[in-house]
Formats: C-alpha cells, sequence, structure tokens
C-alpha cells in the first residue's frame, strides 16, 4: 500500500470518520489508530449506518491488536431517544478456537448505556488477533443523527492483568 501522507492538522473524527473510505474492511479510526501503534483497539463495525425509520440493523464492536485476551468488558453509550436496543449477542473472536464465551450484560434504556462483558473459561490461554467481541442489534426508532460511543474499555489477559484499549465512535443516520 501507498504511504498516506499526514495531515498538518487532523479534522474532527467525526468529519475524518465520514470523509475517507474504509480500507481493508477497517473503519478508518482503526486505520489511524493502528498506524500510531496505539496497542488494542475497540471500534465500530461500520463506523457509519443510514437506516429508515422502523428499521432494524446490527453493528458489531470489534477489538483489534488483541494479545492474549480473556475477558473484554465494555461500556457503550448511545442516543436513547432515537436507537432502542433489540438484542447483544457475542462475537467470534473470543471463541474463535472453539471455546465457550459468557456474555454478561447491562443495560440503561432510558440514559442510554450498555454495560457488557464477553470472558473465555478460566484457566484457558487468551486470543489474539483482530475480529468481533459483541453484535449490538438497534431498532431507529426516529430520524436524525445518532452516536455510539465507546466510553470504556480495559481488556484482561488470561492472568487477569489488565490493558487499556482506545475506543472509537459510529454515527447512525436515521431517516
Amino acid at each position: 500500500g501507498a504511504v498516506q501522507p499526514q495531515a498538518a492538522a487532523p479534522a474532527p473524527a467525526q468529519q475524518a470518520l465520514a470523509a475517507s473510505p474504509p480500507r481493508d474492511g477497517m473503519p478508518p479510526a482503526v486505520q489511524r489508530m493502528g498506524q500510531m501503534g496505539a496497542g488494542p483497539v475497540i471500534s465500530f463495525e461500520p463506523a457509519t449506518i443510514n437506516q429508515k425509520v422502523g428499521s432494524t440493523f446490527a453493528i458489531n464492536v470489534m477489538l483489534s491488536g488483541a494479545q492474549n485476551i480473556s475477558s473484554v468488558p465494555v461500556q457503550v453509550t448511545y442516543d436513547s431517544s432515537m436507537l432502542h436496543l433489540v438484542n447483544i449477542s457475542n462475537g467470534d473472536l473470543l471463541s474463535k478456537d472453539g471455546q465457550a464465551v459468557a456474555l454478561v450484560h447491562r443495560e440503561d434504556t432510558k440514559g442510554g448505556t450498555i454495560q457488557m462483558t464477553a470472558s473465555r473459561p478460566p484457566s484457558t490461554p487468551g486470543v489474539s488477533g483482530n475480529g468481533s467481541v459483541f453484535t449490538l442489534t438497534f431498532l431507529a426508532v426516529k430520524s436524525g443523527q445518532a452516536t455510539l460511543s465507546i466510553n470504556r474499555a480495559v481488556l484482561r489477559d488470561a492472568a487477569m492483568q489488565s490493558q487499556n484499549a482506545a475506543g472509537s465512535q459510529a454515527i447512525v443516520s436515521i431517516q
């Protein structure tokens, strides 16, 4: 791939997300963070979504740059006046070797926050690499632009040592 020139002044994250197309199937925020070598990154895929009022859609919570990860606790916030949480399910990253992954979640649907943790069984080795950890399903209830944000993400490895992960946002445009 060609080396991208660095802009003198970085654009605000939302403009940058909307302006740059995904490369290699990864959201632009992940590409930028990956170039900085910032360690693990938790992001949404896709990073921009267009939906109609009344439609349901799924968005993946992706982890990239995982090193020996056993547990992924994440807090997501969303605009609860525009989006209604329908379902939370496991992604495939933590179970890629066939282990059963425990999914625990707690929602504040009025306040628009989701606390969720995916954990591998105790005494199993952690996983490394990139992939989805959760899949969130929402119902679009009102037109406008809603933001999904990853607020807190502290990964735990097989020895229960914590690693901070960078978070990101997704924009949902509802017509």
